[in-house]
This record gives structure tokens, sequence and C-alpha cells, in this order.
């Protein structure tokens, strides 16, 4: 008998241990026990909740200044890269910041929403917010001729609205909105909130700058420490860039406080870290030679080619992939009879040459150019060039190197000083290859 009552006791305290493991589970447990696994990476998806506006005139006329985003048919696209997800089932899908068009909390509600299916089918949903995310001044309503001040996103709503993210935490940083994530045994995730923001709702615009702080420095010191000692690799995820990925056109977009990091990255030997911002998708080593590890920045979701990449770990590898978002086999029957999104690629193109285009036409004519052909030839050449740089498609061969400066636009581009500069930069990328990267490590 008292045997009987020893193994039920037992028994008891055992399935006590189960309940509570359900009610507190043990945070420190990995993604997956897999020894190999799989991340969808994208970044800057600037959705607008389609309660936020009705296409009328206020909506027209910010899409004007949207800067080649498509703002029309973003539901679809999420749409269709949900059930491409689906399908594939990863073993998580990260999205490095600028969730949101301007941080408006109906709008981080609604893609979470769309993301859900995702979670249901056992897709871990990863998101930290980029500089338009948090207390955002710009966020609005778009209604008739009006643009209407609509709800910021706070910390606590961003923790709350995406708190599948953060119940995957095996630590979180109480200075800000960082977390890690075990991926499996081998790899560990950083998380960062690189954003600089109010401690309250903003009347102003966001600001464009990344950092830091100290304590979240010294936090991530420790994440990656435990890392270490753990034997897994850390692959950090931020908006800010770690590098400066154009000559050009870089303040506002690198972390201001890079140096840093850099140091305890290298420290750590951490191989890759992915990021955003910048709309451009770019592969890079640093520049300076000083840190050993890979950025990848993820052109922007929003704008063509509407991209992701798919990167795959295993013990001693990691691979990425860039692959941009196909539509049709999601599309209904009446979306198929709409143009834009059957060769939705094609749209995408078309809305991002457009604002290359019109930079080109505004800046030369500012420069006294007022020749109609002349015109046209420069700028149809700089839609195509800014183009190829931000899809990561700018490694010409010696042959199309040559074409392009023997194009009549080349040569009216640079009566500007600022397209000359800005045209240098953009025309043949000197570092790694943009669209897919093969990394080895003991």
């Amino acid at each position: 008998m008292k045997v009987v009552k020893y193994f039920a006791a037992l028994l008891g305290m055992v399935l006590f241990a189960f309940a509570l493991s359900q009610v507190h589970p043990d945070h420190n447990a990995p993604l997956t026990s897999d020894t190999r696994a799989n991340i969808w990476v994208l970044s800057d998806t600037h959705f607008i909740a389609p309660s936020l506006h009705d296409e009328r005139t206020a909506y027209t006329e910010i899409k004007k200044s949207a800067a080649g985003k498509d703002m029309d048919y973003q539901p679809v696209a999420v749409h269709a890269l949900v059930q491409s997800a689906l399908k594939a089932r990863p073993t998580a899908l990260i999205i490095t910041g600028d969730v949101t068009f301007n941080g408006e909390k109906a709008s981080a509600e609604s893609l979470m929403r769309r993301l859900q299916p995702l979670v249901a089918n056992g897709t871990k949903v990863l998101i930290i917010p980029g500089n338009h995310d948090i207390y955002d001044g710009w966020a609005r309503a778009y209604k008739g001729k009006q643009q209407l001040m609509t709800e910021q996103i706070s910390p606590n709503d961003w923790r709350q609205i995406f708190h599948t993210s953060y119940a995957q935490a095996a630590a979180q940083d109480p200075n800000s909105l960082s977390y890690r994530v075990n991926l499996n045994h081998q790899y560990q995730l950083l998380l960062l909130d690189s954003n600089i923001y109010t401690i309250e709702p903003s009347n102003r615009p966001p600001n464009t700058g990344g950092k830091l702080s100290p304590q979240t420095l010294s936090w991530v010191r420790q994440q990656l420490a435990i890392g270490a000692h753990a034997h897994r690799k850390s692959i950090v995820f931020m908006h800010h860039n770690l590098y400066n990925h154009n000559e050009a056109v870089n303040e506002g977009y690198v972390l201001d406080n890079s140096e840093a990091l850099k140091k305890l990255l290298t420290k750590y030997h951490v191989p890759l870290l992915f990021s955003g911002h910048i709309h451009a998708q770019d592969i890079s080593r640093d520049p300076t030679g000083q840190c050993s590890t890979i950025e990848v920045v993820s052109g922007a979701f929003s704008v063509s080619p509407a991209s992701y990449g798919i990167v795959s770990f295993s013990p001693n590898k990691i691979t990425y992939q860039k692959k941009a978002t196909d539509l049709t086999p999601y599309l209904t029957s009446a979306q198929r009879k709409n143009p834009d999104l059957l060769h939705y690629q094609r749209y995408l193109k078309r809305l991002f040459l457009q604002d290359g285009e019109g930079l080109a036409y505004g800046d030369l004519m500012d420069n006294g150019v007022t020749n109609e052909h002349d015109l046209d030839a420069a700028a149809r050449l700089m839609g195509i060039l800014n183009w190829r740089f931000f899809t990561g498609d700018d490694h010409p061969n010696k042959a199309e190197l040559k074409r392009l400066h023997a194009d009549p636009g080349w040569a009216v581009l640079e009566r500007s000083p600022m397209l000359r500069r800005y045209l240098k930069t953009i025309v043949q990328d000197h570092n790694l290859n943009d669209q897919h990267l093969v990394i080895k490590h003991p």
C-alpha cells in the first residue's frame, strides 16, 4: 500500500510539474531541436491598414511622396507572402522594422492579424520596430480631403500587439524592445531595437537615426556571452545599418554608435547581421576591414521587387538567398482581372522607375537643363540605375558598364553635381554579391 501511495504521489508531482511547464514554459527552449533550420527575413513593409484610407484626395496626395512604395496592394502582397510561408513552413519569419507606414497602431494590429495564420501553423513571427513605428508624429488616417491624426504605437502597445514575438524570448532587454531567441542548439537570434523615439506620443517626424543606449549595449554583451558559453553562434537583427552602404547617402541610416557594436560583434565572432532602413538590397563586409561580421540589408518589402530572404542554418554553414514575392498563385479570379496584380513585378518596377525619373527631372531642371530630349534620356537612365541599385542588381560586367557610360543620358546626369556624385555610388557594387551568400564557420 505504501508503494502505491508513493507512486501516486510521484505521479501527482510529475503532473503538477507538467502543468506548471504549460503555464510557465521554458523560455530558454529553442524554437526547434533540429540542427537544420530555415528562417525568412524581410524589412520595411510600411503597411497601412485599409481602414485608415478611402482612396480619395488626401490618400492620393500622400501616395505621391511614397518613394516608389506600393500602397494600393499591400494586403494582397502580405497574403501571398503568408500563403507561401504556410507551404514552406520556415521555423520563423522575421521583420526588421518599419512594419507600419507611419506608426499607426491600427496598421500594426491589421498586419499582425494577417500574419496570425503563420503563428497558428507553427512558424514563429519575430518582429522588431523601425524608426517609423514607435510614437511617430506622422501617424495619420486619410479620409476625403483630410489627414486625420490617428493613435500612435507606444512601447507597451508594441509588446501587446506582437506578444507572440516576445513569448519566444529567452531574454528581454528592460531598457528597450530588444530580445533574444534561441533558434536551435547551434544558433541564437538577437533582435535589437536600434531606434530613437520619445517617451510619449509625438507631434514630430520620426527620428531617422538610430543608437543603442549604454544599457542596451551592456545587455547585448551579456547575451553574446551567454551564447558563447552555450556554444551557440549569435545572429543579430536590427533596423539601422551596421556599415555604410552608400558613400553619398548614409547619414541617419548607419547606427550612431556602430563602432561600439562592431567591437562586440568582433569579440564574440558574430558571423551575420540583418538590417533594413535604406530600402536597398545590399550584402557587404565591413568597408573598413575592422569587423568580420557580414551585413545583409534587406530591400524594402513595400518596393520593387517585394523581396524577402530565405536563410538556411546547418551546424557549420549559413546560406542566404533573396526571393521576390509571387502573387499569381494566390490571386482570386477577380484579382486576376487587374493587370497590376497579375503582373505585380512589372507594376512595382514601374512605380520605382517613376520615382527615380522624378528625382532626375527635378534636380537637372534646378541645374539649368531644359532640353526635353536631354531630360528624358537622363531621367530614363537614372530610373534604371536607381532600380538596379535598390534591387541589388548593381554588378554589371565590363560590357554592360561600357554601354551604361555610352548612354546619352549619362553625360546629362553629370551636369548635376549631386546626381554625378550619386551616380558613381550606385552604378557598380564592389563588395559582395547582393542576391545570395554562403558563410562557412567552425
